[in-house]
């Protein structure tokens, strides 16, 4: 039985010990998390042992959001995040894509086709062109992980995610 204790609570009153018992011949990866703070842990366990095991998921660009971007749509992002080190770039993308929607729509923009809310947006002075560039291409990636066939690959995904934030802080700036 592996016993460890959340990174985040360590220290702190309340730490509670974490067990995790795997006693078939399987692979396991996956996340675990802390029933107390809520923090996730990355780990990998191959027939009852610890492989692999990270303090944070990989590459949480969603620590870095402006605190004006709203729960919801931060919670995307992190949704995203999970899907992205779960391999489901597709799910990842997707998740980018909606958050860009929702942010559109929680800057006044009428819910409709992202394509025509993208040029609401910018015809409003909403979206600048660099920022409209960067949506577009949220855009584009985001339909191909709901409407495709093709795959999307780990970097491009780790990359749509880099740019949705990006995106986000510019229309939420603090």
């Amino acid at each position: 039985m592996a016993q460890l204790v959340c990174p985040e609570c360590y220290g702190k009153k309340s730490s509670n010990q974490i067990n995790i018992e795997c006693k078939t011949n399987v692979e396991l990866h996956g996340i675990i998390r802390c029933l107390e703070c809520q923090h996730e842990i990355p780990i990998t366990m191959h027939k009852g042992f610890i492989q692999s095991l990270d303090l944070a998921l990989p590459g949480t660009q969603s620590k870095f959001l402006n605190s004006s971007v709203p729960a919801d749509i931060k919670e995307d992002i992190e949704e995203a995040e999970r899907a992205n080190y779960s391999q489901c770039y597709k799910a990842c993308v997707a998740m980018c894509r909606r958050a860009l929607q929702l942010s559109l729509i929680d800057k006044g923009i009428e819910d409709k086709p992202l394509g025509k809310m993208l040029e609401e947006a910018t015809s409003s002075g909403l979206l600048g062109a660099k920022i409209y560039a960067l949506a577009t291409s949220i855009k584009g990636y985001g339909d191909i992980g709901v409407h495709r066939r093709e795959k999307i690959d780990p970097e491009e995904a780790r990359l749509v995610i880099y740019t949705t934030v990006r995106m986000l802080n510019e229309l939420f700036i603090s």
